[in-house]
């Protein structure tokens, strides 16, 4: 075939490239009008090799893929991505805080070295990261972004490992109060006489949650956003005392043994209102034995999933039904988190 003899359809296919070109997903009759115009014209031109054809056909096929990837405004088919962040946060030994993936529990990277071990574990407000420290008798409540700026948030005359984030807000126990910072004055609330702050809870829209205990028996009770005293939540009749609490899409999540007697190391996490209703009930957990409140770290992430942690032994994934062993949260120099570690938020 000489230049002169594939000049018109040459033309025509480039033709009909254009059209199909300038309109991504072409109309269901625009494969059948091409094909009926090139065999129209097939019977008007001599007969030409099979290879040409073939190779001309090769062509069309490769320039219109290459107009479907290039095109501005072509449609991409949606590719998947990992939920973020996926990984939660833990303390070494030595006071580095780090993120680690939930799910291998490899470290994914360092975020701060505080110079000074982490008591209980961190608290997390969506990129901030929270940990209280040793300092001048008692203890520091230091802030960390996500790019490693660390300020002080507060200072606690007496030592403590409770601790909570939420809302722009940080919440820590100092002596016989819980003080509120991070959003103008500082609020404190007394703690009722006889009880001892086991853990605390901050949502996103400013309430709180305390958990208290007076010997073997625990109690709830909610703080509503700038009220100074909180009001006792009375949990459905046969509930175990809680062990630990997170706020869950506007409710109270409560990690409460299985067998009040503590004859079991069976958790399960139970959500309830401010009225004390259940809503449900996670599947069961086995932790082995069942460790004290101070021991223990429950969180949550945006997707709904729990991280029970505790602290030097293990940890435990829960999404709905399904519970997954998580791998204990250890630097790359083989340095293991002290303290539990607890979901970004």
């Amino acid at each position: 075939m000489n230049e002169r003899e594939g000049a018109p359809e040459a033309a025509e296919l480039r033709s009909g490239l254009h059209a199909l070109v300038d309109d991504v997903e072409p109309r269901g009759d625009a494969l059948a009008k091409l094909l009926a115009a090139r065999r129209r014209h097939t019977r008007k031109a001599p007969r030409r090799p099979l290879f040409a054809v073939g190779g001309a056909a090769v062509a069309a096929t490769a320039v219109f893929l290459v107009a479907l990837v290039a095109l501005p405004g072509a449609p991409h088919r949606p590719e998947p991505v990992s939920v973020a962040p996926n990984s939660y946060v833990a303390a070494s030994a030595d006071g580095e805080l780090a993120s680690y993936d939930v799910l291998s529990g490899r470290q994914v990277r360092p975020l701060a070295q505080l110079g000074a071990p982490v008591r209980g574990a961190p608290a997390a407000d969506g990129v901030r990261i929270f940990a209280r420290i040793p300092a001048g008798g008692g203890e520091d409540v230091v802030g960390v972004a996500a790019d490693g700026t660390r300020w002080r948030v507060a200072h606690a005359t007496r030592p403590g490992s409770v601790l909570a984030a939420g809302g722009g807000r940080v919440a820590h126990v100092d002596a016989d109060q819980v003080v509120l910072s991070g959003s103008g004055a500082g609020q404190r609330i007394p703690v009722p006489a006889g009880q001892r702050v086991t853990d605390l809870a901050l949502g996103g829209d400013g309430r709180l949650a305390v958990l208290t205990s007076s010997g073997a028996d625990s109690q709830l009770g909610v703080v509503p956003p700038g009220a100074t005293t909180m009001r006792p939540l009375a949990l459905p009749a046969g509930t175990c005392g809680p062990l630990a609490v997170t706020w869950s899409g506007g409710k109270i999540a409560a990690l409460s043994p299985a067998a009040c007697d503590g004859s079991s190391g069976r958790v399960r996490i139970t959500t309830v209102d401010e009225n004390g209703e259940m809503i449900g009930a996670g599947a069961p957990v086995d932790l082995g034995a069942l460790p004290g409140p101070e021991r223990l770290q429950l969180s949550t992430d945006p997707l709904g999933r729990f991280l029970i942690s505790v602290t030097g032994g293990g940890q435990w994934l829960v999404d709905g039904s399904a519970v997954r062993p998580v791998p204990r949260a250890c630097a790359p120099s083989g340095e293991c988190a002290a303290e539990p570690g607890t979901f970004w938020g």
